[in-house]
């Protein structure tokens, strides 16, 4: 757009790109965001020609809108997500507070997936106090009791 100084003096303009200082009768072609049209129009400095920038965040705004409504959707996906995988959750909660066999606690001791403390914590269930420090230990025990009518 085209700015024209119409004052005896020196008048500045905020442009996109910043102040510019406009001299007695100079026109300057600049581009001016449209939120400083009242304050231009106002000060009667100035002859305009041409249309005005639109303000930086306006033509984003429906995109901001739309993408929050995105994020809104995505939110209860994954909130009813979440609910499923805490559903899931409690089932193998309840699942594990089950007792195991000596059989069953025998069978973590070959499998290399468990951990030992895995291990250990599920043979204390059963052998309580007098549960052993070491695998073999733990092992001979849980195989003693195994043996014993019952378990």
């Amino acid at each position: 757009m085209k700015i024209t100084n119409t004052q005896p003096g020196p008048r500045g303009i905020n442009t996109v790109n910043g102040p510019v200082l406009v001299e007695p009768g100079q026109t300057v072609e600049v581009e001016i965001f449209a939120r400083e049209k009242a304050h231009i129009k106002a000060s009667k400095w100035f002859e305009v020609e041409g249309d005005y920038t639109d303000n930086p965040g306006v033509t984003a705004a429906p995109a901001l809108k739309d993408a929050a409504q995105n994020v809104d959707a995505e939110l209860d996906r994954l909130r009813a997500q979440l609910a499923e995988r805490d559903a899931e959750l409690a089932k193998l909660k309840v699942q594990d507070d089950q007792p195991k066999t000596a059989a069953e606690v025998l069978a973590m001791a070959n499998d290399p997936n468990v951990q030992f403390m895995s291990f250990k914590s599920a043979a204390s269930k059963l052998l309580g106090e007098k549960t052993p420090g070491k695998k073999d230990e733990i092992v001979a025990a849980l195989e003693d009791l195994a043996t014993k009518p019952g378990a």
